[in-house]
């Protein structure tokens, strides 16, 4: 990117909600580029091969609740990208009774990426700074500045008070801050034999380990794989320590609900896996003078839904602005 690039829109962060938003601006025929400081797209839609073992080792698995997210999924079971995993009682919500838990086909992963197909994505981009520049948006990263007509924010909101400019809306940041994440830690394992988990997974409300994924059950991977996810107790505790203790702790305490034994494991460490509250804004504008939308899960009731919805609430956003 050299200095003076220039778009209608730029979107930072290749996430669902990021994802979801240049989707529908392009849609609207706007020339739209989104950035991101991974190397794929994707964010916690997260998928990784390490030998011959695959992982969803970010989100697991998606439910459909709202009509407009119930209509793409829908279309993502059409095309094949997303199948159905099980059907299951959520934890946190039972009240809802049983729900179709839905899965990327080839891996979580696979769902961000089909959203990608024709977006102008450039990935390995570091952001700096974002701020209002007389009518238009500057974002300043490590390859160069750009600026466009809007711009659309999805970082965590701990990175996201860092990187926007809150000097025309210093109410929305403090009002912002106030916003916390859990971590997680996962652990990759990959086992000698079959976990044996009923329907592929198991969940816990107690003690070091808050679920296990079999991904060969999942069919993504062709040798017998799990994923394990902390509890946010355990990974406030150890976020910070070095990795192989607290994937030895998080394998062994996994191991009573495996049959196979793990035979190597990887640890990753995810420092805004879940905001500990949510809104109902959809997305949120920055006051100034162009359209600066702030997105993400935390916007819209978290999880791969609510950043879808926060997502085309954003695009919508920033067309009612440059109409």
């Amino acid at each position: 990117m050299n200095r003076g690039f220039h778009v209608d829109v730029l979107i930072v962060g290749a996430g669902m909600a990021g994802l979801t938003a240049g989707r529908e601006l392009a849609r609207a025929g706007l020339d739209v580029t989104i950035i991101d400081k991974g190397r794929t797209v994707g964010g916690r839609m997260a998928t990784r091969r390490i030998g011959d073992a695959r992982f969803d080792h970010g989100a697991q698995h998606f439910s459909a609740r709202s009509s407009a997210f119930s209509a793409e999924v829908d279309r993502w079971l059409e095309t094949g990208v997303a199948r159905v995993w099980y059907e299951g009682r959520s934890i946190t919500r039972p009240e809802r009774g049983r729900e179709a838990r839905h899965v990327g086909a080839d891996g979580m992963r696979g769902i961000p990426t089909e959203l990608a197909r024709d977006l102008d994505v450039r990935s390995g981009t570091q952001v700096h700074r974002v701020q209002d520049d007389a009518g238009s948006l500057r974002v300043e990263t490590d390859r160069g500045a750009i600026t466009g007509r809007g711009c659309v924010v999805t970082a965590p909101i701990p990175q996201l008070l860092q990187l926007v400019d809150f000097s025309t809306d210093p109410g929305l940041a403090d009002e912002l801050a106030a916003i916390t994440y859990d971590p997680c830690l996962a652990v990759m394992a990959q086992l000698d034999g079959p976990s044996e988990l009923d329907d592929g997974h198991a969940a816990s409300t107690t003690g070091p380990v808050a679920w296990i994924a079999d991904n060969h059950h999942k069919s993504i991977s062709d040798v017998p794989a799990v994923t394990i996810h902390s509890s946010a107790a355990f990974a406030l505790q150890h976020l910070d320590h070095d990795p192989a203790g607290w994937v030895d702790a998080l394998t062994t305490a996994a191991a009573p609900h495996l049959t196979g034994k793990a035979t190597t494991a990887t640890g990753h460490r995810w420092r805004y896996s879940q905001p500990r509250t949510t809104r109902n804004d959809g997305s949120r504008g920055v006051r100034g003078s162009a359209p600066l939308v702030l997105a993400g899960e935390v916007f819209a009731g978290a999880k791969v839904e609510g950043a879808y919805l926060s997502g085309v609430s954003a695009a919508q956003r920033v067309l009612d602005r440059l109409a």
